[in-house]
């Protein structure tokens, strides 16, 4: 089977195109090495299909559900069908395709990296063909559009059919021939990742991963690459619609990515979608969802997107101030309860956006659910991301699966792809399981490090120290984060501020971001300066290189203890460094010695 984008379509346009659908997906074998593309926006055109074949490049491809006894004349441009009772002129279908390439190689020209002679470098030939799904190659021949067209770009009947060999070829290698003889490639190519990547973001770009650039970060132009969605996530984006959807997935699976990209994507395929409204738990993570939002030049505030963390939006429910920090969990029980029942009623804000979306679901509690479905029009849309693995604040013992929202779609994200696999390994077995081959997707990298130092006050100095030197040695300050699990102890009354004062008193400029609520609201990921903050306030973020405090004083047989040092080792990217202290672990053994074991 080829790899079908969208995976499973709901409705075809035509009988035929459901024909070439289904047909490619049978045929284009292994699935490996073809794509198709089923109905894609090349600026504001959609050409029927889009196959990739690794013989002969981009085929564009236009389907026409035409009848030999339909058509009446035909000349390189147009032809004169009976349609009915009455005449239409339609386009010519290789004149059509060709149009559509003409629009493709505009895209592409605009994106591609010039070659040596200033032209544009593809990564691939990109040529068109056309298919009569209805109709034999003896007709098509007959009522002489094969003098109008080049028959060698047709596929009629004759291919598509049960019998046919190319989908009696179970190899797949039949279709790869006639494709090659059919479609020969204008010039030599092979296509490597970064150049697939290319390719994908180009036909689809929901699926390119605009990251936020962070201070400090200098990266030359030409050692940029463009990261894609894979195949499974790709799906998942285009298939996005109205209803209510429950994603599912790893951390590092890219959930708050497809977040943004629905929100920058409905809008453009459901007419009645305008006011999107996003939420979270997290008051840190707001910041970098309006900045994936901003790279996709998506319109923020009223009448576009707005981000507002949960309580925030409780506090316009009930049109008073909360606190947001340093309360009893009932307090928060109550907001949630009183914003329930101001939803009882009429409230300016019931109906107010067409979409939800929800990032980190597993902090939501049932009845704070009830208030977003309050919330939410009878046609409006739903999307939640959750990872249960992630979940650090009880409040549910129970997912968005259970709370008993009708018609619920629940999509699953398997593979991660932020972590390396070695942090990633690491990341399963704090949970206690031992890590799947197929989940992990990340580059290779090195092993996590162990810092061990004689105690507390010696650990910040150590963990000062070690982040200098990576500093030094060139890596952006905003790309390395300092986390802890506890904030205090007996050696050292306040962590995070010891460990703000040792950077700085080495050169290293560093901001407590889990301080209070001015400074969760007002963290921003990009500013060149290194991250020390609790597991919590990141939860949904990532650093190249983590410094990970606080596994000593875990306990292994606490769920709760494994799900946040779970979260702590998957906020890393490439490096992670546990930091212990030789006399500071928990007697009978931490879940850092669990670790260290298995390790």
């Amino acid at each position: 089977m080829a790899t079908m984008f969208p995976a499973e379509v709901e409705m075809f346009t035509t009988v035929g195109e459901e024909t070439v659908y289904r047909f490619l997906r049978r045929a284009a074998r292994p699935d490996a090495v073809f794509l198709v593309w089923y109905s894609p926006d090349i600026e504001d055109r959609e050409p029927d299909f889009i196959l990739l074949s690794p013989d002969s490049g981009l085929i564009v491809l236009e389907v026409k559900d035409w009848l030999a006894e339909q058509v009446l004349e035909a000349d390189p441009k147009s032809a004169l069908l009976r349609i009915g009772s009455h005449e239409e002129r339609r386009k010519q279908p290789l004149a059509q395709a060709r149009e559509y390439v003409n629009s493709l190689m505009s895209l592409f020209g605009r994106h591609a990296p010039e070659s040596a002679g200033g032209k544009a470098a593809l990564p691939c030939p990109v040529t068109w063909g056309a298919v009569f799904p209805h109709m034999r190659r003896e007709e098509f021949e007959a009522c002489r559009l094969d003098e109008v067209m080049d028959g060698s770009r047709v596929l009629c009947w004759d291919e598509l059919n049960e019998d046919s060999p190319l989908l009696r070829d179970a190899s797949g290698q039949s279709l790869r021939r006639w494709l090659a003889e059919h479609f020969p490639p204008l010039f030599p190519f092979s296509l490597t990742a970064q150049k697939l990547a290319w390719l994908r973001g180009c036909i689809f770009p929901v699926v390119r991963l605009d990251l936020p650039q962070r201070g400090g970060a200098s990266v030359p132009e030409q050692a940029r690459t463009i990261l894609a969605l894979d195949h499974e996530q790709e799906n998942l984006a285009r298939t996005f619609g109205t209803g209510k959807t429950l994603i599912t997935g790893p951390a590092g699976s890219g959930k708050t990515l497809i977040l943004a990209h629905q929100a920058w994507h409905l809008p453009r395929v459901d007419r009645r979608v305008r006011r999107i409204l996003i939420t979270c738990f997290n008051l840190s993570l707001v910041g970098y969802i309006r900045r994936l939002l901003a790279g996709k030049g998506v319109g923020l505030g009223p009448d576009g997107v707005e981000v507002i963390p949960f309580y925030s939006l409780c506090e316009r429910i009930l049109g008073e101030g909360l606190t947001h920090a340093n309360e009893e969990g009932d307090y928060y029980k109550l907001v949630v309860q009183e914003s329930l029942k101001r939803l009882e009623g009429q409230h300016e804000l019931k109906g107010r956006w067409d979409a939800i979306l929800v990032d980190e679901g597993q902090d939501f509690s049932q009845d704070m659910g009830q208030v977003l479905l309050r919330l939410l029009p009878e046609h409006g849309t739903l999307t939640v991301a959750e990872d249960e693995n992630q979940r650090l604040y009880q409040q549910n013992t129970v997912g968005w699966e259970d709370f008993g929202i009708a018609n619920l779609k629940v999509r699953h994200l398997r593979r991660q792809y932020r972590s390396t696999r070695p942090i990633a390994a690491l990341a399963a077995q704090a949970l206690g399981g031992q890590p799947d081959a197929a989940e992990l997707g990340g580059a290779d990298g090195p092993a996590p490090a162990w810092l061990e130092s004689a105690d507390s006050r010696t650990q910040v100095r150590e963990v000062a120290e070690a982040v200098a030197a990576l500093t030094r040695g060139g890596i952006a300050m905003s790309e390395i984060a300092v986390l802890y699990t506890r904030g205090k102890n007996q050696q050292v009354p306040n962590l995070p501020e010891a460990l703000v004062e040792a950077l700085e008193a080495r050169g290293v400029l560093a901001r407590w971001a889990a301080r209070d609520t001015a400074s969760k609201r007002g963290y921003d990921i990009t500013t060149d300066s290194v991250t020390v903050s609790t597991i919590h306030s990141v939860k949904g973020l990532d650093f190249a290189h983590v410094f990970l405090l606080g596994l000593d004083q875990l306990r292994p047989d606490d769920e709760r203890a494994r799900r946040l040092a779970h979260v702590g080792i998957t906020r890393a990217r490439e490096r992670l460094t546990l930091c212990v202290c030789e006399n500071g672990g928990r007697s009978g053994g931490s879940l850092a010695d669990a670790l260290r074991k298995k390790g």
